[in-house]
């Protein structure tokens, strides 16, 4: 074999070592981009932060070997963090240590950098190896949070790939958030925050049909209260404060009521309040409760008076024969006893 041959070979073999090698990184090109695009429907086939965020755990699992992980969610009001996902590979019920300092995650935010510190020989328990923030150019979202692995070191390539998904996982999130505020805004009242008219129908159909499913079992209370004088307020002091006296009286029904009950703006100056597993004894004294609160509740105005308000209440059970409509119409009919024989008295029918 002459030498220009050996050359001509010499170079043919390695231009087929190149295009293998080239082959092999697209292919693995390829893959990756695959793997992302799983990751990103799946990140985003679910409306639920907590859906998402073991989602999130997940894509970082199928590429490093974590032990210890989590999603935080980050609220801008309130400058405080949620935990929403958590991952631990020694249980299957896994917690985030109640003294971890979360100051650290709102640095990583305010820089939006990654942040990366290599594990090395250290052993305290969920120490912050790998901090990745969810943000874009209108809010800050989140972290995640990488706590402890078995794997030496983060490769850069690995990194990237981490980067990618937060990304994905910021998109994610931010459509699930918005998705809550618009969901919440639909079945709540703008002025007052409780549950508005159309919810409160949608609930009660839901709560007769418990009851109807359980027979005599199972039974609720419902309360129709209405701010006595309001039109006064509004004349006297104007809408402003008349909107005042409502978010008061609000304020005074949650602090008031159980967890479980379920208060509503029924329209104008009416609330409702559904209360379940009720009976009379029950009904009755929730409603006199709300009575006098509200009777010692005094509300501020600028003129640096104190006005006081009161409510009639008209309340009730759910009967067997009852429907929607008679349910309400009987707590209706109880209300308007109350107020025309006197105000600031709640009356059970």
């Amino acid at each position: 074999m002459s030498s220009h041959q050996r050359m001509d070979s010499k170079i043919d073999s390695t231009l087929i070592e190149r295009i293998q090698l080239l082959e092999s990184q697209l292919e693995e090109i390829r893959l990756q981009t695959n793997v992302l695009l799983d990751i990103a429907r799946a990140l985003n086939a679910s409306l639920d932060p907590k859906v998402i965020a073991a989602n999130i755990i997940s894509a970082i699992a199928s590429l490093i070997s974590i032990d210890q992980a989590s999603v935080c969610l980050f609220n801008e009001n309130t400058q405080e963090f949620e935990v929403i996902g958590v991952f631990d590979s020694r249980t299957i019920s896994p917690k985030i240590p109640s003294n971890l300092d979360f100051s650290f995650l709102a640095e990583v935010l305010s820089k939006g950098v990654t942040y990366y510190c290599s594990p090395g020989n250290r052993t305290q328990d969920w120490e912050w190896i790998c901090c990745l923030p969810l943000q874009n150019a209108q809010h800050k979202t989140g972290t995640i949070n990488i706590h402890a692995i078995r794997q030496p070191e983060i490769t850069p390539e690995q990194m990237q790939f981490l980067e990618t998904v937060a990304g994905h996982a910021t998109s994610a999130l931010e459509n699930a958030l918005l998705y809550a505020i618009v969901e919440r805004e639909s079945i709540t009242d703008g002025l007052t925050g409780v549950y508005n008219h159309r919810y409160f129908q949608k609930r009660l159909h839901e709560y007769i049909s418990l009851c109807q499913r359980h027979k005599r079992s199972v039974t609720f209370g419902l309360l129709m209260v209405d701010v006595d004088n309001f039109k006064q307020f509004n004349d006297c002091y104007g809408h402003l404060f008349g909107d005042t006296v409502l978010k008061t009286i609000v304020l005074e029904l949650r602090n008031n009521l159980r967890e479980e009950d379920l208060i509503a703006r029924y329209g104008g100056e009416e609330f409702v309040v559904l209360i379940p597993e009720a009976t009379e004894k029950i009904v009755l004294f929730i409603s006199e409760k709300i009575r006098e609160v509200v009777e010692n509740t005094k509300v501020y105005h600028q003129t640096s008076a104190y006005v006081s308000v009161t409510v009639s209440i008209g309340a009730t059970l759910w009967r067997p024969s009852d429907t929607p409509s008679s349910v309400i119409l009987r707590a209706d009919h109880a209300l308007y006893e109350a107020k025309t024989t006197g105000r600031n008295q709640s009356i059970y029918r």
